[in-house]
């Protein structure tokens, strides 16, 4: 009996892991019919900035790693700030310093460089410091 219960969490377990993630753009016509699903919260940017930095990277014919990374922090960064100045996504409250923090954090995300709790512990220590946009 303990074993047919954990093989149906098992099962269970599986899809659950699916649905839960969130799922990168696979073409340009996801992002512009549906741009506010890719401004929520930092991971969703993260995403978005990993499609983006790949479709530059292409575009430029880059191959080397680091202007490779160098090109996704410099696409999160102006996808937040721009999310920022256009009051739209959840970096509209936040002053531009900590947007562009918060685009250094979307940019290291994408590359895989940290996870994103940590740099979202690290962004709220710092978004502490400053008060919020009015």
């Amino acid at each position: 009996m303990k074993k047919l219960i954990f093989l149906l969490i098992l099962l269970l377990a599986i899809p659950m892991a699916i649905f839960a993630q969130d799922v990168p753009p696979t073409d340009w016509g996801d992002i512009i019919m549906n741009p506010g699903k890719w401004f929520v919260s930092l991971g969703t940017v993260a995403l978005l900035t990993a499609f983006l930095a790949t479709f530059v990277n292409g575009l430029l014919k880059i191959t080397k790693n680091f202007p490779k990374q160098l090109i996704a922090w410099l696409v999160a960064i102006v996808l937040v700030v721009g999310s920022d100045i256009l009051n739209f996504g959840y970096a509209k409250d936040l002053p531009i310093l900590i947007a562009v923090l918060n685009g250094l954090g979307a940019g290291l995300v994408s590359n895989g460089v940290f996870d994103i709790p940590v740099i979202k512990a690290i962004l709220d220590a710092i978004g502490n410091l400053f008060p919020p946009k009015k």
